[in-house]
């Protein structure tokens, strides 16, 4: 039986991105912890509040868990980037290359989505292995859209989260990597270094 084609980014499989894209994916560590960043009394206070706050779908844990931690970042980092949440991102129409970004991260402080953009969020509800393929084609779509301004960063980075873990993956040209290890709220300080390091590499 025929496969069906992706009509927006939450249709793609990796099977999608390889057929389509030639991207091929492999599973490893991509060392991205280098140091701890403890995290501010804010951040803390903020995700102790909401512990009892019913957390069932993607909207909430978009919103309770990972939001703090993005604007942890953004100030930490002088507003060096901003992240737009829930953004429509369509770069090819024709190739299914559109929809919405639950976090999308460009550098720089302008409040429109410009170049470069240098990650992509995925916030779920369920699980994270189920989300490589639309992740992994939002990266790819980010990577065309920089190559379009004129800003061809060559790597980009992204992220599949249900609030409480994190799962990494780095797009290289036309390989995505998938990083061995899941990072967590229940280690804040060792995700916000990942993160910290992430942001640096674009620096």
């Amino acid at each position: 039986m025929q496969r069906k084609k992706p009509t927006s980014y939450s249709d793609f499989t990796l099977i999608d991105l390889e057929e389509i894209f030639g991207i091929i994916n492999s599973g490893r560590n991509l060392d991205l912890y280098k140091k701890s960043i403890q995290p501010t009394e804010w951040l803390l206070t903020t995700l102790k509040m909401q512990q009892n706050v019913p957390k069932g779908t993607e909207k909430a844990k978009s919103e309770l868990l990972v939001v703090p931690v993005l604007l942890e970042m953004m100030q930490s980092n002088n507003e060096g980037f901003k992240f737009f949440s829930g953004y429509s991102f369509e770069v090819d129409a024709e190739n299914a290359l559109k929809g919405r970004c639950d976090f999308l991260l460009s550098k720089g402080q302008s409040m429109e989505i410009g170049a470069p953009v240098f990650g992509i969020f995925e916030a779920k509800d369920d699980s994270l292995e189920h989300w490589y393929g639309q992740c992994g084609a939002e990266m790819y779509a980010a990577m065309i859209f920089n190559k379009q301004r004129n800003n061809s960063i060559t790597i980009i980075h992204g992220a599949i989260s249900n609030g409480m873990n994190w799962q990494f993956l780095r797009l290289e040209d036309k390989q995505l990597l998938i990083d061995n290890t899941y990072y967590g709220l229940q280690n804040l300080p060792i995700l916000l270094g990942v993160l910290q390091g992430i942001i640096d590499f674009y620096s």
